[in-house]
């Protein structure tokens, strides 16, 4: 898995010096024990108290975990339910019943991965509803309603086949019953190992679309929403090495999306046109701190009123690039270590004073919650 070998890297850390940037920008981490390393991280209000909880999937032990929220930016123990090779999830509310669920990508190796549907009770208990199989080496996930029937959607990447038929990568979308089931997806072939997936109205037509990182292709790729559920690649673009995750936002406050990617050098910027084109790949590097990014969480975490990146890092440290608000960002900052942290990372309001805050998975010991000091 492309992931084991970027924590293997050892390399010397060096700080950046970021101007205007706050050094004390978040608190010590408050570390929370779990059964094993947290591959992919979630935050939501499971149990409907108005609170933030978070949702973690532990690959090796074969487990999703539940963290709920007391409010003040601290967490209950982590309860568990079983999903074999857990690796990433996402949220939403597959059934109606105004409870939210979990979807979990389920990874596989060389063999077939799976997707699992987990209808949640409302007070952060989950059930499997159906499972589905995937291709080989299926890593991302993500949920909207892709064919306006008010029922949730997922599309999902797999970086190889998918059937006796399948080629070298794919997407496939499945379309939600609105009952906790899903129907038997749409599949799109795409090649270059697609990897990362993110979702978002790109040309303004109140459609969501879908960005697609691929791995080996060294690219993102644009899939147009006809408006019915039915996507068509249109553009792809170069970025600067191996692509691995996606994130969209308005990043330069013109109204219209952008794409941050993280990739073997750094995080990639391509600032959106509106009508579902953007302009090239800026990158901005991570080598100043030695390592390679992984996954992105957006926000504003100085409160200037600019989104900025946070990324994970492949030395176990977290970074984060200050946004200007114009689409360009300060050189990376390393924010307070975390020895391992791995893989995922997810921001969140985590102590309700208005300020985004980050939770880590931090491999050697749990969950790294990062509560903001400003």
């Amino acid at each position: 898995m492309k992931f084991i070998w970027a924590l293997l890297l050892s390399v010397t850390v060096v700080t950046a010096v970021v101007p205007g940037a706050a050094a004390g920008q978040f608190r010590k981490p408050v570390y929370y024990k779990t059964n094993d390393n947290v591959w992919g991280i979630v935050s939501a209000d499971f149990n409907q108290d108005g609170i933030r909880d978070l949702a973690f999937a532990e690959f090796f032990s074969g487990q999703v975990g539940i963290m709920l929220g007391k409010g003040n930016g601290a967490f209950e123990p982590p309860s568990y339910f079983t999903v074999p090779g857990a690796l990433q999830l996402a949220v939403g509310d597959f059934n109606g019943d105004h409870k939210l669920d979990l979807a979990v990508v389920e990874y596989g190796g060389t063999g077939h991965s799976a997707l699992g549907i987990f209808l949640g009770d409302g007070q952060g208990n989950f059930k499997n509803s159906a499972t589905y199989e995937l291709g080989i080496e299926s890593n991302s996930l993500a949920v909207a309603d892709f064919n306006g029937d008010g029922h949730l959607d997922v599309a999902v990447t797999n970086r190889f086949g998918y059937g006796r038929n399948g080629k070298d990568g794919s997407v496939l979308v499945f379309f939600g019953k609105g009952d906790g089931t899903l129907r038997k997806p749409d599949l799109y072939e795409l090649g270059g190992q697609p990897y990362g997936i993110a979702i978002g109205d790109l040309n303004g037509d109140h459609h969501p679309d879908l960005a697609i990182t691929q791995d080996t292709g060294r690219s993102v790729a644009i899939f147009m929403n006809s408006g019915h559920g039915k996507f068509t690649p249109t553009v792809t673009y170069k970025v600067h090495e191996g692509a691995d995750y996606v994130a969209i936002a308005d990043l330069d406050h013109n109204g219209t999306l952008d794409l941050a990617v993280s990739d073997d050098g750094g995080v990639d910027v391509l600032l959106g046109n509106g009508d579902g084109t953007f302009g090239n790949a800026t990158l901005h590097s991570t080598w100043p701190l030695g390592q390679v990014p992984v996954e992105i969480a957006i926000a504003d975490f100085n409160g200037d009123g600019n989104p900025d990146l946070a990324v994970v890092l492949s030395n176990g440290y977290p970074g984060v690039f200050y946004g200007n608000g114009d689409g360009t960002f300060w050189p990376v900052m390393q924010i307070k270590s975390i020895l391992y942290s791995g893989y995922a990372l997810t921001a969140g309001d985590f102590n309700e004073d208005g300020k985004p805050d980050l939770a880590v998975g931090a491999l050697s010991r749990g969950i790294g919650v990062l509560i903001d000091a400003e």
